[in-house]
């Protein structure tokens, strides 16, 4: 079971000033170019020495971006961070959003993820560490897509990847570093989304008003729909309103069936919020 260590968050400013290139269909390119539509862009982002000495020594973070059809730079779009699991052989967030790619596309939001540049054990995978991951690679696409400030974000995330989702959430929220539309949570055996709140001191009104999604493998041993069911009895008794949760066939793997949907209602809820 993944336990998170909350301890030593890491400040947006201190991972400001990263340095970029960024690399397209597996070439590099001279100087980074605006991101286009129904394209999926990869970076190399150096950490700032401060931050890697934060996170274990991660000095790189690979960063892939995903772009709907009708994307335009000079707009402001939702951005969906999306988080793997630290299990091994199954951490890269990169990968999980390949599989959550054309549900985001589909809902017309960016997705966004990022994967430190080696191999790091699942005790040295720390929420520092992923927040840092997180806020380089928004802040590395800006010299990409000018309006990537004003993005209002979703996270998402499978098994020990939705916990890191929930906690990253809060994170964000606590920081006032952009706005949170939505959690999707799929296969989560332990509530991370009031947990991650109450740390950051988040809990407050318009945070229960964010919208959760959860969604539950049918056969699934490692996190049952029973569980999930738990979860979201637990969120609607600690004031949260907008909760949702499906049952998909099959066990605990990943599966984005629902993924389209919860994206956009966050994006309809997200609009009633302002």
């Amino acid at each position: 079971m993944l336990t998170l260590n909350p301890s030593a968050p890491i400040s947006r400013r201190a991972v400001l000033g990263v340095l970029v290139s960024v690399t397209t269909a597996g070439r590099p390119a001279a100087a980074p170019a605006a991101l286009k539509a129904d394209e999926l862009a990869e970076l190399r982002v150096e950490l700032p020495v401060d931050v890697q000495k934060l996170v274990g020594g991660v000095r790189v973070a690979k960063v892939a971006v995903a772009t709907p059809t009708a994307f335009d730079p000079a707009q402001p779009w939702r951005v969906l961070i999306v988080n793997a699991t630290s299990d091994l052989g199954h951490q890269s967030s990169r990968q999980l959003m390949t599989a959550y790619r054309p549900a985001a596309a589909g809902a017309g939001w960016v997705a966004l993820a990022a994967d430190p540049d080696r191999e790091v054990a699942q005790r040295d995978d720390s929420l520092s560490l992923r927040y840092a991951l997180a806020a380089a690679a928004l802040d590395a696409v800006h010299p990409l897509w000018r309006e990537a400030g004003r993005a209002t974000l979703a996270f998402a995330g499978f098994s020990g990847g939705a916990k890191y989702s929930g906690w990253l959430a809060a994170l964000f929220a606590s920081q006032r570093a952009a706005r949170v539309a939505g959690i999707f949570l799929s296969g989560v055996n332990e509530e991370p989304v009031a947990t991650a709140a109450r740390q950051f001191k988040v809990l407050d009104d318009d945070f229960r008003s964010m919208p959760v999604f959860l969604q539950a493998g049918r056969s699934d041993a490692v996190a049952t729909p029973e569980r999930h069911r738990e979860i979201m009895a637990e969120l609607r008794r600690l004031g949260f309103r907008s909760l949702r949760l499906e049952v998909v066939e099959g066990g605990h793997r990943v599966d984005a069936t629902w993924l389209q949907t919860a994206l956009e209602w966050f994006a309809r809820s997200d609009t009633t919020r302002r």
